[in-house]
């Protein structure tokens, strides 16, 4: 089943966001600036990730989910998230909700090294499941 526009139009977000973030990490500032760009990119990406997921977990596999955690589980349960990042995900929300601190030049360190690289590798192995399975169905269609 090809996917339908709404949530091609969202990975497409998803990919360019997650895309502005992987860069950010790279920035040559100082600490306080380069943690902010990458904490409110990483803001950006998170928030458009658990949105497609959502739309994809509801459209592809028949799950409803009305919270990130809630999304991250059903992602889990369906093989979108691969096992070595179960944990980061649940720790992923946790300081999604403490960005609000950011103020805070200890959290903002914290939060910023939980990012880079960690957070970055999860979601980066979310986004490829995403074109992977799309890819799939594709083909399959294609066979059809």
């Amino acid at each position: 089943m090809a996917y339908s526009r709404k949530l091609e139009m969202k990975i497409a977000n998803l990919e360019k966001a997650f895309s502005n973030l992987q860069q950010s990490q790279f920035f040559d500032y100082e600490f306080q600036v380069k943690a902010e760009v990458v904490t409110k990119r990483f803001e950006y990406s998170f928030e458009a990730l658990w949105k497609t997921l959502k739309l994809f977990l509801s459209e592809e596999k028949g799950l409803e989910c009305y919270s990130p955690m809630d999304c991250f589980k059903s992602a889990y349960q369906t093989g979108m998230i691969p096992e070595q990042y179960e944990q980061d995900f649940i720790k992923m929300v946790r300081k999604r909700n403490e960005i609000v601190h950011i103020y805070n030049e200890p959290v903002a360190y914290e939060i910023y090294n939980c990012i880079v690289p960690r957070f970055i590798e999860a979601i980066g192995a979310v986004v490829d499941g995403l074109k992977q399975q799309k890819s799939i169905d594709n083909i399959l269609m294609k066979d059809e």
